[in-house]
């Protein structure tokens, strides 16, 4: 029975995201196309990632609701029903979104990012499910794990744009951990396919505080085999803004000073130090 129950929660996520694919290109949406073109990405990327954009106007419960039955809906988290009306409300609605796969390559979630920046939530996320565990999933991990014959290295960056715009730059191994504080379940599962993972989130302070945390979180876990390495940003700068200025030979560059775990961590706490 639950396996019935995964094959109709992929084939309802394969729908809603060939559909909202399909809807990105569509004339009234142009604003959400140009957001991903803006940011540098070609649409063999927008394809190969199946980008897609959740306009307000479009309820697609009601055609999904002629094939799937409303408990294998709810199993989604795609909807969430509005108590007053009684309607079911899409959860990405005004969004674009970023499907989020399992390692075989099936769609099981999505992240969601406004376009115009307003009162609501920049980024969210689908809420866990039955077949979805933030804490085990990885983005991208399906398309990056065919890298590991040629490099022990993958890139960790913070966003879905991130992962998408160093991918489109020819980067191909690049992979985030969607918005949580990386596992040691997901870092396990990155060392079943690359041995160096390099942590590269935002130049930021927060950024940089959650490097720290990471690295003091993840140290008991490496071994003569598996090493974590961090590369730090610029000031201000992520991956994505980081590639669209200096390219793909510059965000290389930048990786080969990456440090490993014992050194960054003793450079973070020595740089706080007055030395004199």
């Amino acid at each position: 029975k639950k396996d019935l129950r995964f094959q109709n929660y992929k084939n309802i996520f394969k729908d809603y995201s060939d559909f909202f694919h399909q809807q990105l290109f569509k004339d009234n949406n142009k604003e959400a196309l140009d957001y991903f073109l803006k940011r540098g990405l070609k649409r063999n990327t927008i394809e190969e990632f199946q980008l897609g954009y959740v306009s307000w106007k479009n309820n697609f419960y009601d055609e999904l609701s002629k094939k799937y039955s409303e408990e294998d809906l709810n199993l989604t988290g795609l909807y969430y029903k509005n108590d007053k009306t009684g309607k079911y409300i899409d959860r990405f609605n005004s969004r674009i979104i970023f499907p989020v796969n399992n390692i075989t390559g099936d769609t099981i979630a999505f992240g969601g990012r406004i376009i115009r920046d307003g009162k609501l939530a920049k980024y969210i996320n689908s809420p866990e499910t039955e077949f979805y565990k933030k804490g085990n999933m990885i983005f991208n991990l399906d398309k990056a794990k065919d890298c590991r014959a040629d490099t022990d290295e993958v890139i960790i960056v913070e966003g879905y744009m991130d992962v998408v715009s160093v991918y489109s730059s020819g980067i191909k191994n690049v992979i985030s951990n969607s918005g949580t504080a990386l596992t040691e379940r997901q870092i396990d599962i990155i060392w079943k396919f690359f041995s160096d993972p390099i942590i590269c989130l935002d130049g930021d302070q927060s950024g940089r505080n959650a490097s720290l945390r990471i690295a003091e979180k993840l140290l008991p876990f490496i071994n003569e085999n598996n090493k974590i390495y961090f590369s730090i940003m610029p000031e201000g700068k992520d991956p994505d803004d980081y590639i669209r200025e200096n390219g793909k030979k510059g965000l290389l560059n930048l990786l080969k000073g990456k440090e490993i775990i014992q050194s960054f961590i003793w450079n973070f706490q020595l740089s706080k130090i007055d030395q004199n």
